[in-house]
């Protein structure tokens, strides 16, 4: 956002403070929305623990290091998520039939039975998330997050490469 005209600079940083905090407040409601729908559902699963078993519905099977690549977080806090799921019955960790070091993430039959709870606990978020948008309102919504998207990865492709620029930010859950 770029302007010549007087007082555009007051103008555009009102702007840019507008968009960090309506930004910040639908990702802070998204996740209250997403954990009450999880509660609602009756799963008894956590919203980390639910982008963990979508993960591995995706792919069964995962290294415990694909998966927390695959979720972004680091490993320590993935372990004790993933103890902590373990102890619901909803995955088993068995050593790698090639490797014995490396051990590998598989879905129970109980996990398996909480796919369509999940989906319904989102589509029940999603639906209230977006009352009332046309689909013209969604396709130039999805627009914009992928341009936003798009912009925030290629700075952080960039900053990957800098020198000094040390390990990479761990995404938050």
């Amino acid at each position: 956002m770029t302007s010549s005209a007087p007082g555009s600079d007051d103008a555009n940083e009102a702007v840019r403070r507008a968009f960090g905090w309506a930004l910040h407040d639908v990702f802070r409601l998204f996740q209250r929305s997403w954990s009450r729908h999880l509660r609602d559902s009756g799963t008894g699963i956590s919203p980390a623990q639910c982008r963990v078993l979508t993960s591995l519905y995706a792919r069964d099977g995962l290294t415990q290091t694909e998966l927390a690549d695959e979720v972004g977080m680091d490993k320590a806090p993935l372990g004790r998520l993933l103890d902590r799921v373990e102890e619901l019955g909803l995955i088993v960790r068995k050593p790698d039939p090639m490797d014995r070091r490396v051990r590998r993430v598989h879905l129970t039959e109980a996990a398996k039975a909480l796919d369509e709870p999940m989906w319904e606990a989102a589509r029940g978020m999603f639906d209230t998330a977006l009352e009332n948008m046309t689909p013209k309102d969604m396709a130039t919504l999805l627009s914009l997050l992928d341009r936003l998207k798009q912009n925030l990865g290629d700075e952080e492709d960039q900053a990957c490469f800098r020198p000094g620029a040390g390990a990479p930010i761990t995404p938050i859950d």
